[in-house]
């Protein structure tokens, strides 16, 4: 991934904001936006980091699914073993 030098700035004259896309098409890849991208911002939208391939685009979903699945397991056995103590 790239590292972000520089300042973007959007339509609005302000700094762009960068943000993670976690969508199934671009998981994990980062843009820049206008801070009021989703309401009544300029539009400005720019992509910092470049295209995924097709591999990386159908695994990183995977992942990301496997990993809610064993964090919500995690957290229903720290439930577990509060109730076992108490």
């Amino acid at each position: 991934m790239s590292t972000i030098s520089r300042p973007i700035f959007c339509h609005c004259g302000k700094r762009a904001m960068v943000r993670t896309s976690w969508t199934n098409e671009n998981p994990g890849r980062r843009f820049h936006s206008c801070e009021d991208y989703k309401t009544e911002g300029c539009g400005f939208f720019y992509w910092e980091d470049p295209p995924m391939c097709a591999r990386a685009k159908v695994v990183i979903p995977g992942l990301l699914a496997k990993c809610s699945r064993y964090e919500a397991k995690l957290e229903e056995m720290r439930r577990l073993r509060r109730t076992l103590q108490n």
